[in-house]
């Protein structure tokens, strides 16, 4: 399994899964990085593009599994949990700051 997954898993982490997988599996690709990007960024027309290659139900499953997998990689971030160094290598780093969320002023 592992040898047939490895290629798809490449062109993800490389950034080029546009050129590298079947339309289908590029626009479920790009679905996710929006939605873990900016959620408002999944407009109109590229709505459109994915209707041309997922059913409805295929849509709704696929944002769903976007939305849980997003909560969880936010909840692991949040309590800085690690692997378990099974398949992936231990010893996650995560930044010092949050770039957007700015403390309340006290009064």
């Amino acid at each position: 399994m592992r040898s047939a997954v490895e290629p798809h898993e490449h062109a993800v982490l490389s950034g080029r899964y546009a050129e590298s997988l079947s339309r289908r599996e590029a626009l479920a690709v790009e679905l996710a990085e929006r939605i873990a990007g900016d959620p408002h960024s999944v407009t109109d027309d590229f709505w459109r593009q994915l209707k041309t290659e997922f059913s409805d139900d295929e849509l709704v499953e696929l944002a769903f599994a976007c939305g849980i997998f997003n909560w969880g990689n936010k909840f692991n971030i949040t309590m800085r949990l690690d692997t378990d160094g099974a398949a992936y290598p231990r010893g996650m780093r995560y930044r010092d700051a949050p770039t957007a969320w700015r403390q309340p002023a006290t009064t």
